[in-house]
Order: structure tokens, then C-alpha cells, then sequence
């Protein structure tokens, strides 16, 4: 298998996480932009490994062996753990976009989407990712880090850029990240795509697990006026939802490292 099948198997295991039916080979080809022909192929061979299945009206759709291929990683992650009950809950409450999202070096990954319903929305799909130094939800993740990491990160950040652009400056990342873990969230807008901002929150998850955010992203506008409700949803829903054990004395304290006593 090539790099570009490679890619496309994950890209069809992630449409059907979003849409959450049997979809036919048409549908699935015209969605993901596949010719015809290779994605008929595509798909035979993921019933052959076991991953999907053929229906009666030739459709498709994935088997349990999908869902145990990352069953080890964390029972928060389950189909119906509680960060999905977080995440539809959430969503209904608001009616915006969802979005569940994990560090990755330099960047942050978008690995779950509930897309929004209300008729002022933003849209995204899975798998998108955004700069960790620059955006609300990378920014929410360094405020874990030490300051020895921020500095790290900023480093290379601006080691990176194109002459003539503006660097980040470490002294006020730093003043910046104090207020989050102040107030253990993180509210921002137009940063990365101007007119749409997100207000996120930690997921409390075991120490040796990967961090989690959950935030819930919105036209900039929306974002200000109603940044402390979102918040507030926020926190209850993990409240809600979240196994005792990763709460403290049942309420919802924000991972961090290095920042001792930051409450909800």
C-alpha cells in the first residue's frame, strides 16, 4: 500500500466517524473527491482486512475491529464514554461546534467533531489541525508546561518563520498563559481563522494520558458575547460526565503540571 492509500484509509474511517451511518460507494467517493474505481477498490479491500462491511444495498459501513483498534488508549475516548457524552451534550446545549482536541509537538489536532446546528455556525472536520503556539487551544495546552517548555516552543516557532514576519514574544506568551491557568480557560478569537474564535477547557485524564482539550468554537462575535456561558457549559458537562476518578472530590480541577491549586 502506498502513501496515498494510506492516507485515504484513514480519510474513509474518518468520514464515517462524522457522518455515523452506512454510506454507499458513490457517496463515499464523491465526498472525499475519490475516482470511482480506486475508491471500489479501497473499500474491498477494508472488508477483506475485517474493517468494514457490505450490506444488502451496497453500502458500507465499519465493524467493531475499527473500534478496538484504539480501545487501549484511553475508556474516555469510548464511542459512548464520557467525552462523547461532553461532546453531544454540549452541542445540544449550544447548538455551536464541538471539538475535542490533543497536542501534537508543534501543532493541535482536532480529533473528534460535533458540528454545529444553529444557523450563525462554524464548520470543521476531523483531523484538522491548528499551530500550537498561535491558536486559543494551543495556547490552553502550554499553559501546562513548565516555563522551560513555552520557551521551547516559542523557539522554534519563530526559528520557523519567513523573514519579514513578526516573532512571538516569550515575555507576554508567559503573561498570557498565567491568566489561563488563572482561570483554567482559555477564550480566544481571530487568531488563526479571522470572525471565528473558541473558548475550551482541559479534560481531567490520568497523568500518564495524553492531554485533552474540549472547546466550543463559534463566530468571533458569539465568541465575546457569550464567552463566560460557554465556559460555565463547559465545566458542567465534565462535571456531568466525567468518572469520579479523574475528578477531584467531584469537581473539575484543570490538568496542569506545573501550576499547583488552579481551580475550575
Amino acid at each position: 500500500m502506498n502513501v496515498k492509500s494510506a492516507i485515504r484509509v484513514i480519510e474513509v474511517l474518518e468520514f464515517f466517524d462524522t457522518i455515523q451511518r452506512e454510506a454507499s460507494l458513490s457517496e463515499i467517493a464523491r465526498e472525499l473527491g475519490y475516482p470511482l474505481s480506486s475508491t471500489s477498490v479501497l473499500l474491498q479491500s477494508l472488508v477483506e482486512r475485517g474493517y468494514l462491511s457490505q450490506g444488502d444495498r451496497r453500502t458500507y459501513r465499519p465493524t467493531p475491529r475499527v473500534k478496538l483498534l484504539g480501545a487501549w488508549l484511553s475508556p474516555l475516548l469510548d464511542a459512548n464514554g464520557p467525552v462523547t457524552s461532553i461532546m453531544e451534550w454540549v452541542g445540544a446545549q449550544c447548538q455551536q461546534l464541538v471539538v475535542l482536541a490533543a497536542p501534537e509537538h508543534m501543532q493541535v489536532r482536532y480529533i473528534r467533531v460535533v458540528q454545529a446546528t444553529g444557523t450563525v455556525r462554524m464548520h470543521v472536520m476531523p483531523g484538522s489541525v491548528r499551530p500550537l503556539p498561535t491558536s486559543g487551544l494551543g495556547r490552553l495546552f502550554m499553559s501546562s508546561m513548565s516555563d522551560e517548555e513555552v520557551d521551547q516552543v516559542v523557539r522554534t516557532h519563530n526559528a520557523g518563520l519567513a523573514p519579514g514576519m513578526t516573532p512571538l514574544n516569550v515575555g507576554a506568551i508567559r503573561r498570557e498563559l498565567l491568566a489561563i491557568r488563572a482561570v483554567g480557560c482559555s477564550v480566544s478569537f481571530d487568531k488563526v481563522s479571522p470572525g471565528a474564535g473558541v473558548v475550551a477547557v482541559m479534560v481531567p485524564t490520568p497523568v500518564h494520558e495524553t492531554p485533552l482539550a474540549i472547546g466550543i468554537g463559534a463566530p468571533s462575535a458569539l465568541i465575546r458575547a457569550n464567552a463566560a456561558n460557554f465556559s460555565a457549559l463547559l465545566r458542567e458537562a465534565i462535571g456531568r460526565f466525567c468518572p469520579p476518578s479523574v475528578l477531584v472530590g467531584g469537581v473539575f480541577v484543570p490538568r496542569n503540571r506545573h501550576v499547583q491549586g488552579v481551580g475550575a
